[in-house]
């Protein structure tokens, strides 16, 4: 009898630890399932300057030009062979000087004297019940026509900008990677 309570409990405790270590492992590498449900792409994260992010792993972490640049993501087989991204996201992180929409509306002010600077668009978004700032827009890039999407927050007495840039032909289909990456985002990580 008492052999059987024993062999009952170590059962259990299997089971508790077997369910444990799968939920515990699906919290930490998620799965997103693609739209057919047979393939599943895993999600990495990272966290650096107070910014967390996930993200698809076709997707690495990168190295950014800016000097204001908190975390840099390119997609993996956008590299070309001087190792850099053509299909980015860059997180960057700038003190405000004076108000918030002022500094923004500096910010595009300044870009407007390059002649291949184009604005599509501009205005206001909610982003997870958070007000942001949008400014769509394209660039010559080296020679590369790229779209730009730039979702602006503030926090404190910092601006936050999340940037994904591509060429025009890889814009929408890297879409949803971003719109993922901005939904998950989390500032003061």
């Amino acid at each position: 009898m008492k052999k059987n309570i024993i062999c009952g409990v170590i059962i259990i405790v299997a089971i508790v630890c077997v369910f444990g270590y799968l939920i515990m492992n699906n919290v930490s590498t998620a799965d997103l399932i693609g739209s057919s449900g047979d393939n599943a792409t895993k999600m990495l994260s990272s966290s650096k300057g107070g910014v967390m992010v996930q993200y698809p792993s076709e997707w690495v972490l990168s190295e950014s030009t800016s000097n204001s640049s908190v975390i840099a993501l390119a997609k993996s087989d956008s590299i070309d062979s001087s190792k850099v991204g053509q299909v980015t996201i860059n997180v960057e992180k700038q003190p405000i000087e004076g108000s918030f929409d002022s500094f923004i509306n500096k910010t595009y002010t300044a870009m407007q004297h390059d002649s291949s600077f184009n604005l599509t668009s501009s205005g206001q978004v909610l982003i997870n019940d958070k007000n942001a700032t949008e400014y769509v827009y394209t660039s010559d890039v080296d020679g590369v026509v790229k779209e730009h999407k730039a979702i602006w927050f503030d926090k404190g007495d910092q601006a936050y900008v999340v940037l994904y840039s591509a060429p025009i032909d890889k814009f929408n289909e890297n879409l949803n990677s971003f719109n993922y990456i901005l939904e998950n985002m989390q500032i003061g990580a």
